[in-house]
């Protein structure tokens, strides 16, 4: 079981994008706008949105009113071995949303995943064990003479 939770964590990568209305996406989902530069003034935050028509992917926070508020990633912030990703949130007006996308998982691509990893990793062991087979074992030293001693007497 702990195995089928790590392969799915390291597979996260697993994701499409399917166009959706932007008024049925519940709170808390992943989602890439397509929006435009004009009615989107939050944008100017973001110093990596150079592109004339912007694609904005993140999570849907909230909805206030008559706009989306989305978290954009802009970086992590690393503590030890604890880091904390650093996002930006940005207000979104319907009228600026050209394109809505829902990241859903793609189970064809996470089960392929999922089965090459378990299939490499069964080739990895076999070929190991047969590599270990094929080695000339180890000279065994040799027995000690078996004697027998009966009856000792002694001469001279």
């Amino acid at each position: 079981m702990a195995l089928v939770a790590n392969l799915v964590l390291v597979l996260s990568g697993c994701f499409n994008y399917v166009p959706t209305d932007f008024t049925t996406v519940p709170v808390g989902e992943d989602v890439r706008l397509t929006v435009t530069r004009e009615n989107v003034p939050d944008l100017s935050e973001l110093t990596v949105q150079d592109d004339p028509i912007p694609i904005l992917e993140g999570t849907l926070e909230r909805r206030e009113d008559a706009s989306l508020i989305v978290r954009i990633p802009v970086g992590r912030r690393a503590d030890g071995f604890h880091s904390v990703a650093l996002g930006q949130a940005i207000r979104v007006s319907p009228d600026a949303i050209i394109s809505a996308e829902l990241r859903v998982l793609d189970g064809f691509k996470t089960a392929g995943m999922i089965i090459g990893t378990i299939a490499g990793a069964t080739t990895l062991l076999l070929l190991g064990m047969d590599a270990m087979s094929d080695q000339a074992p180890l000279p065994q030293p040799d027995p000690p003479d078996l004697q027998l001693k009966l009856i000792s007497i002694p001469i001279g």
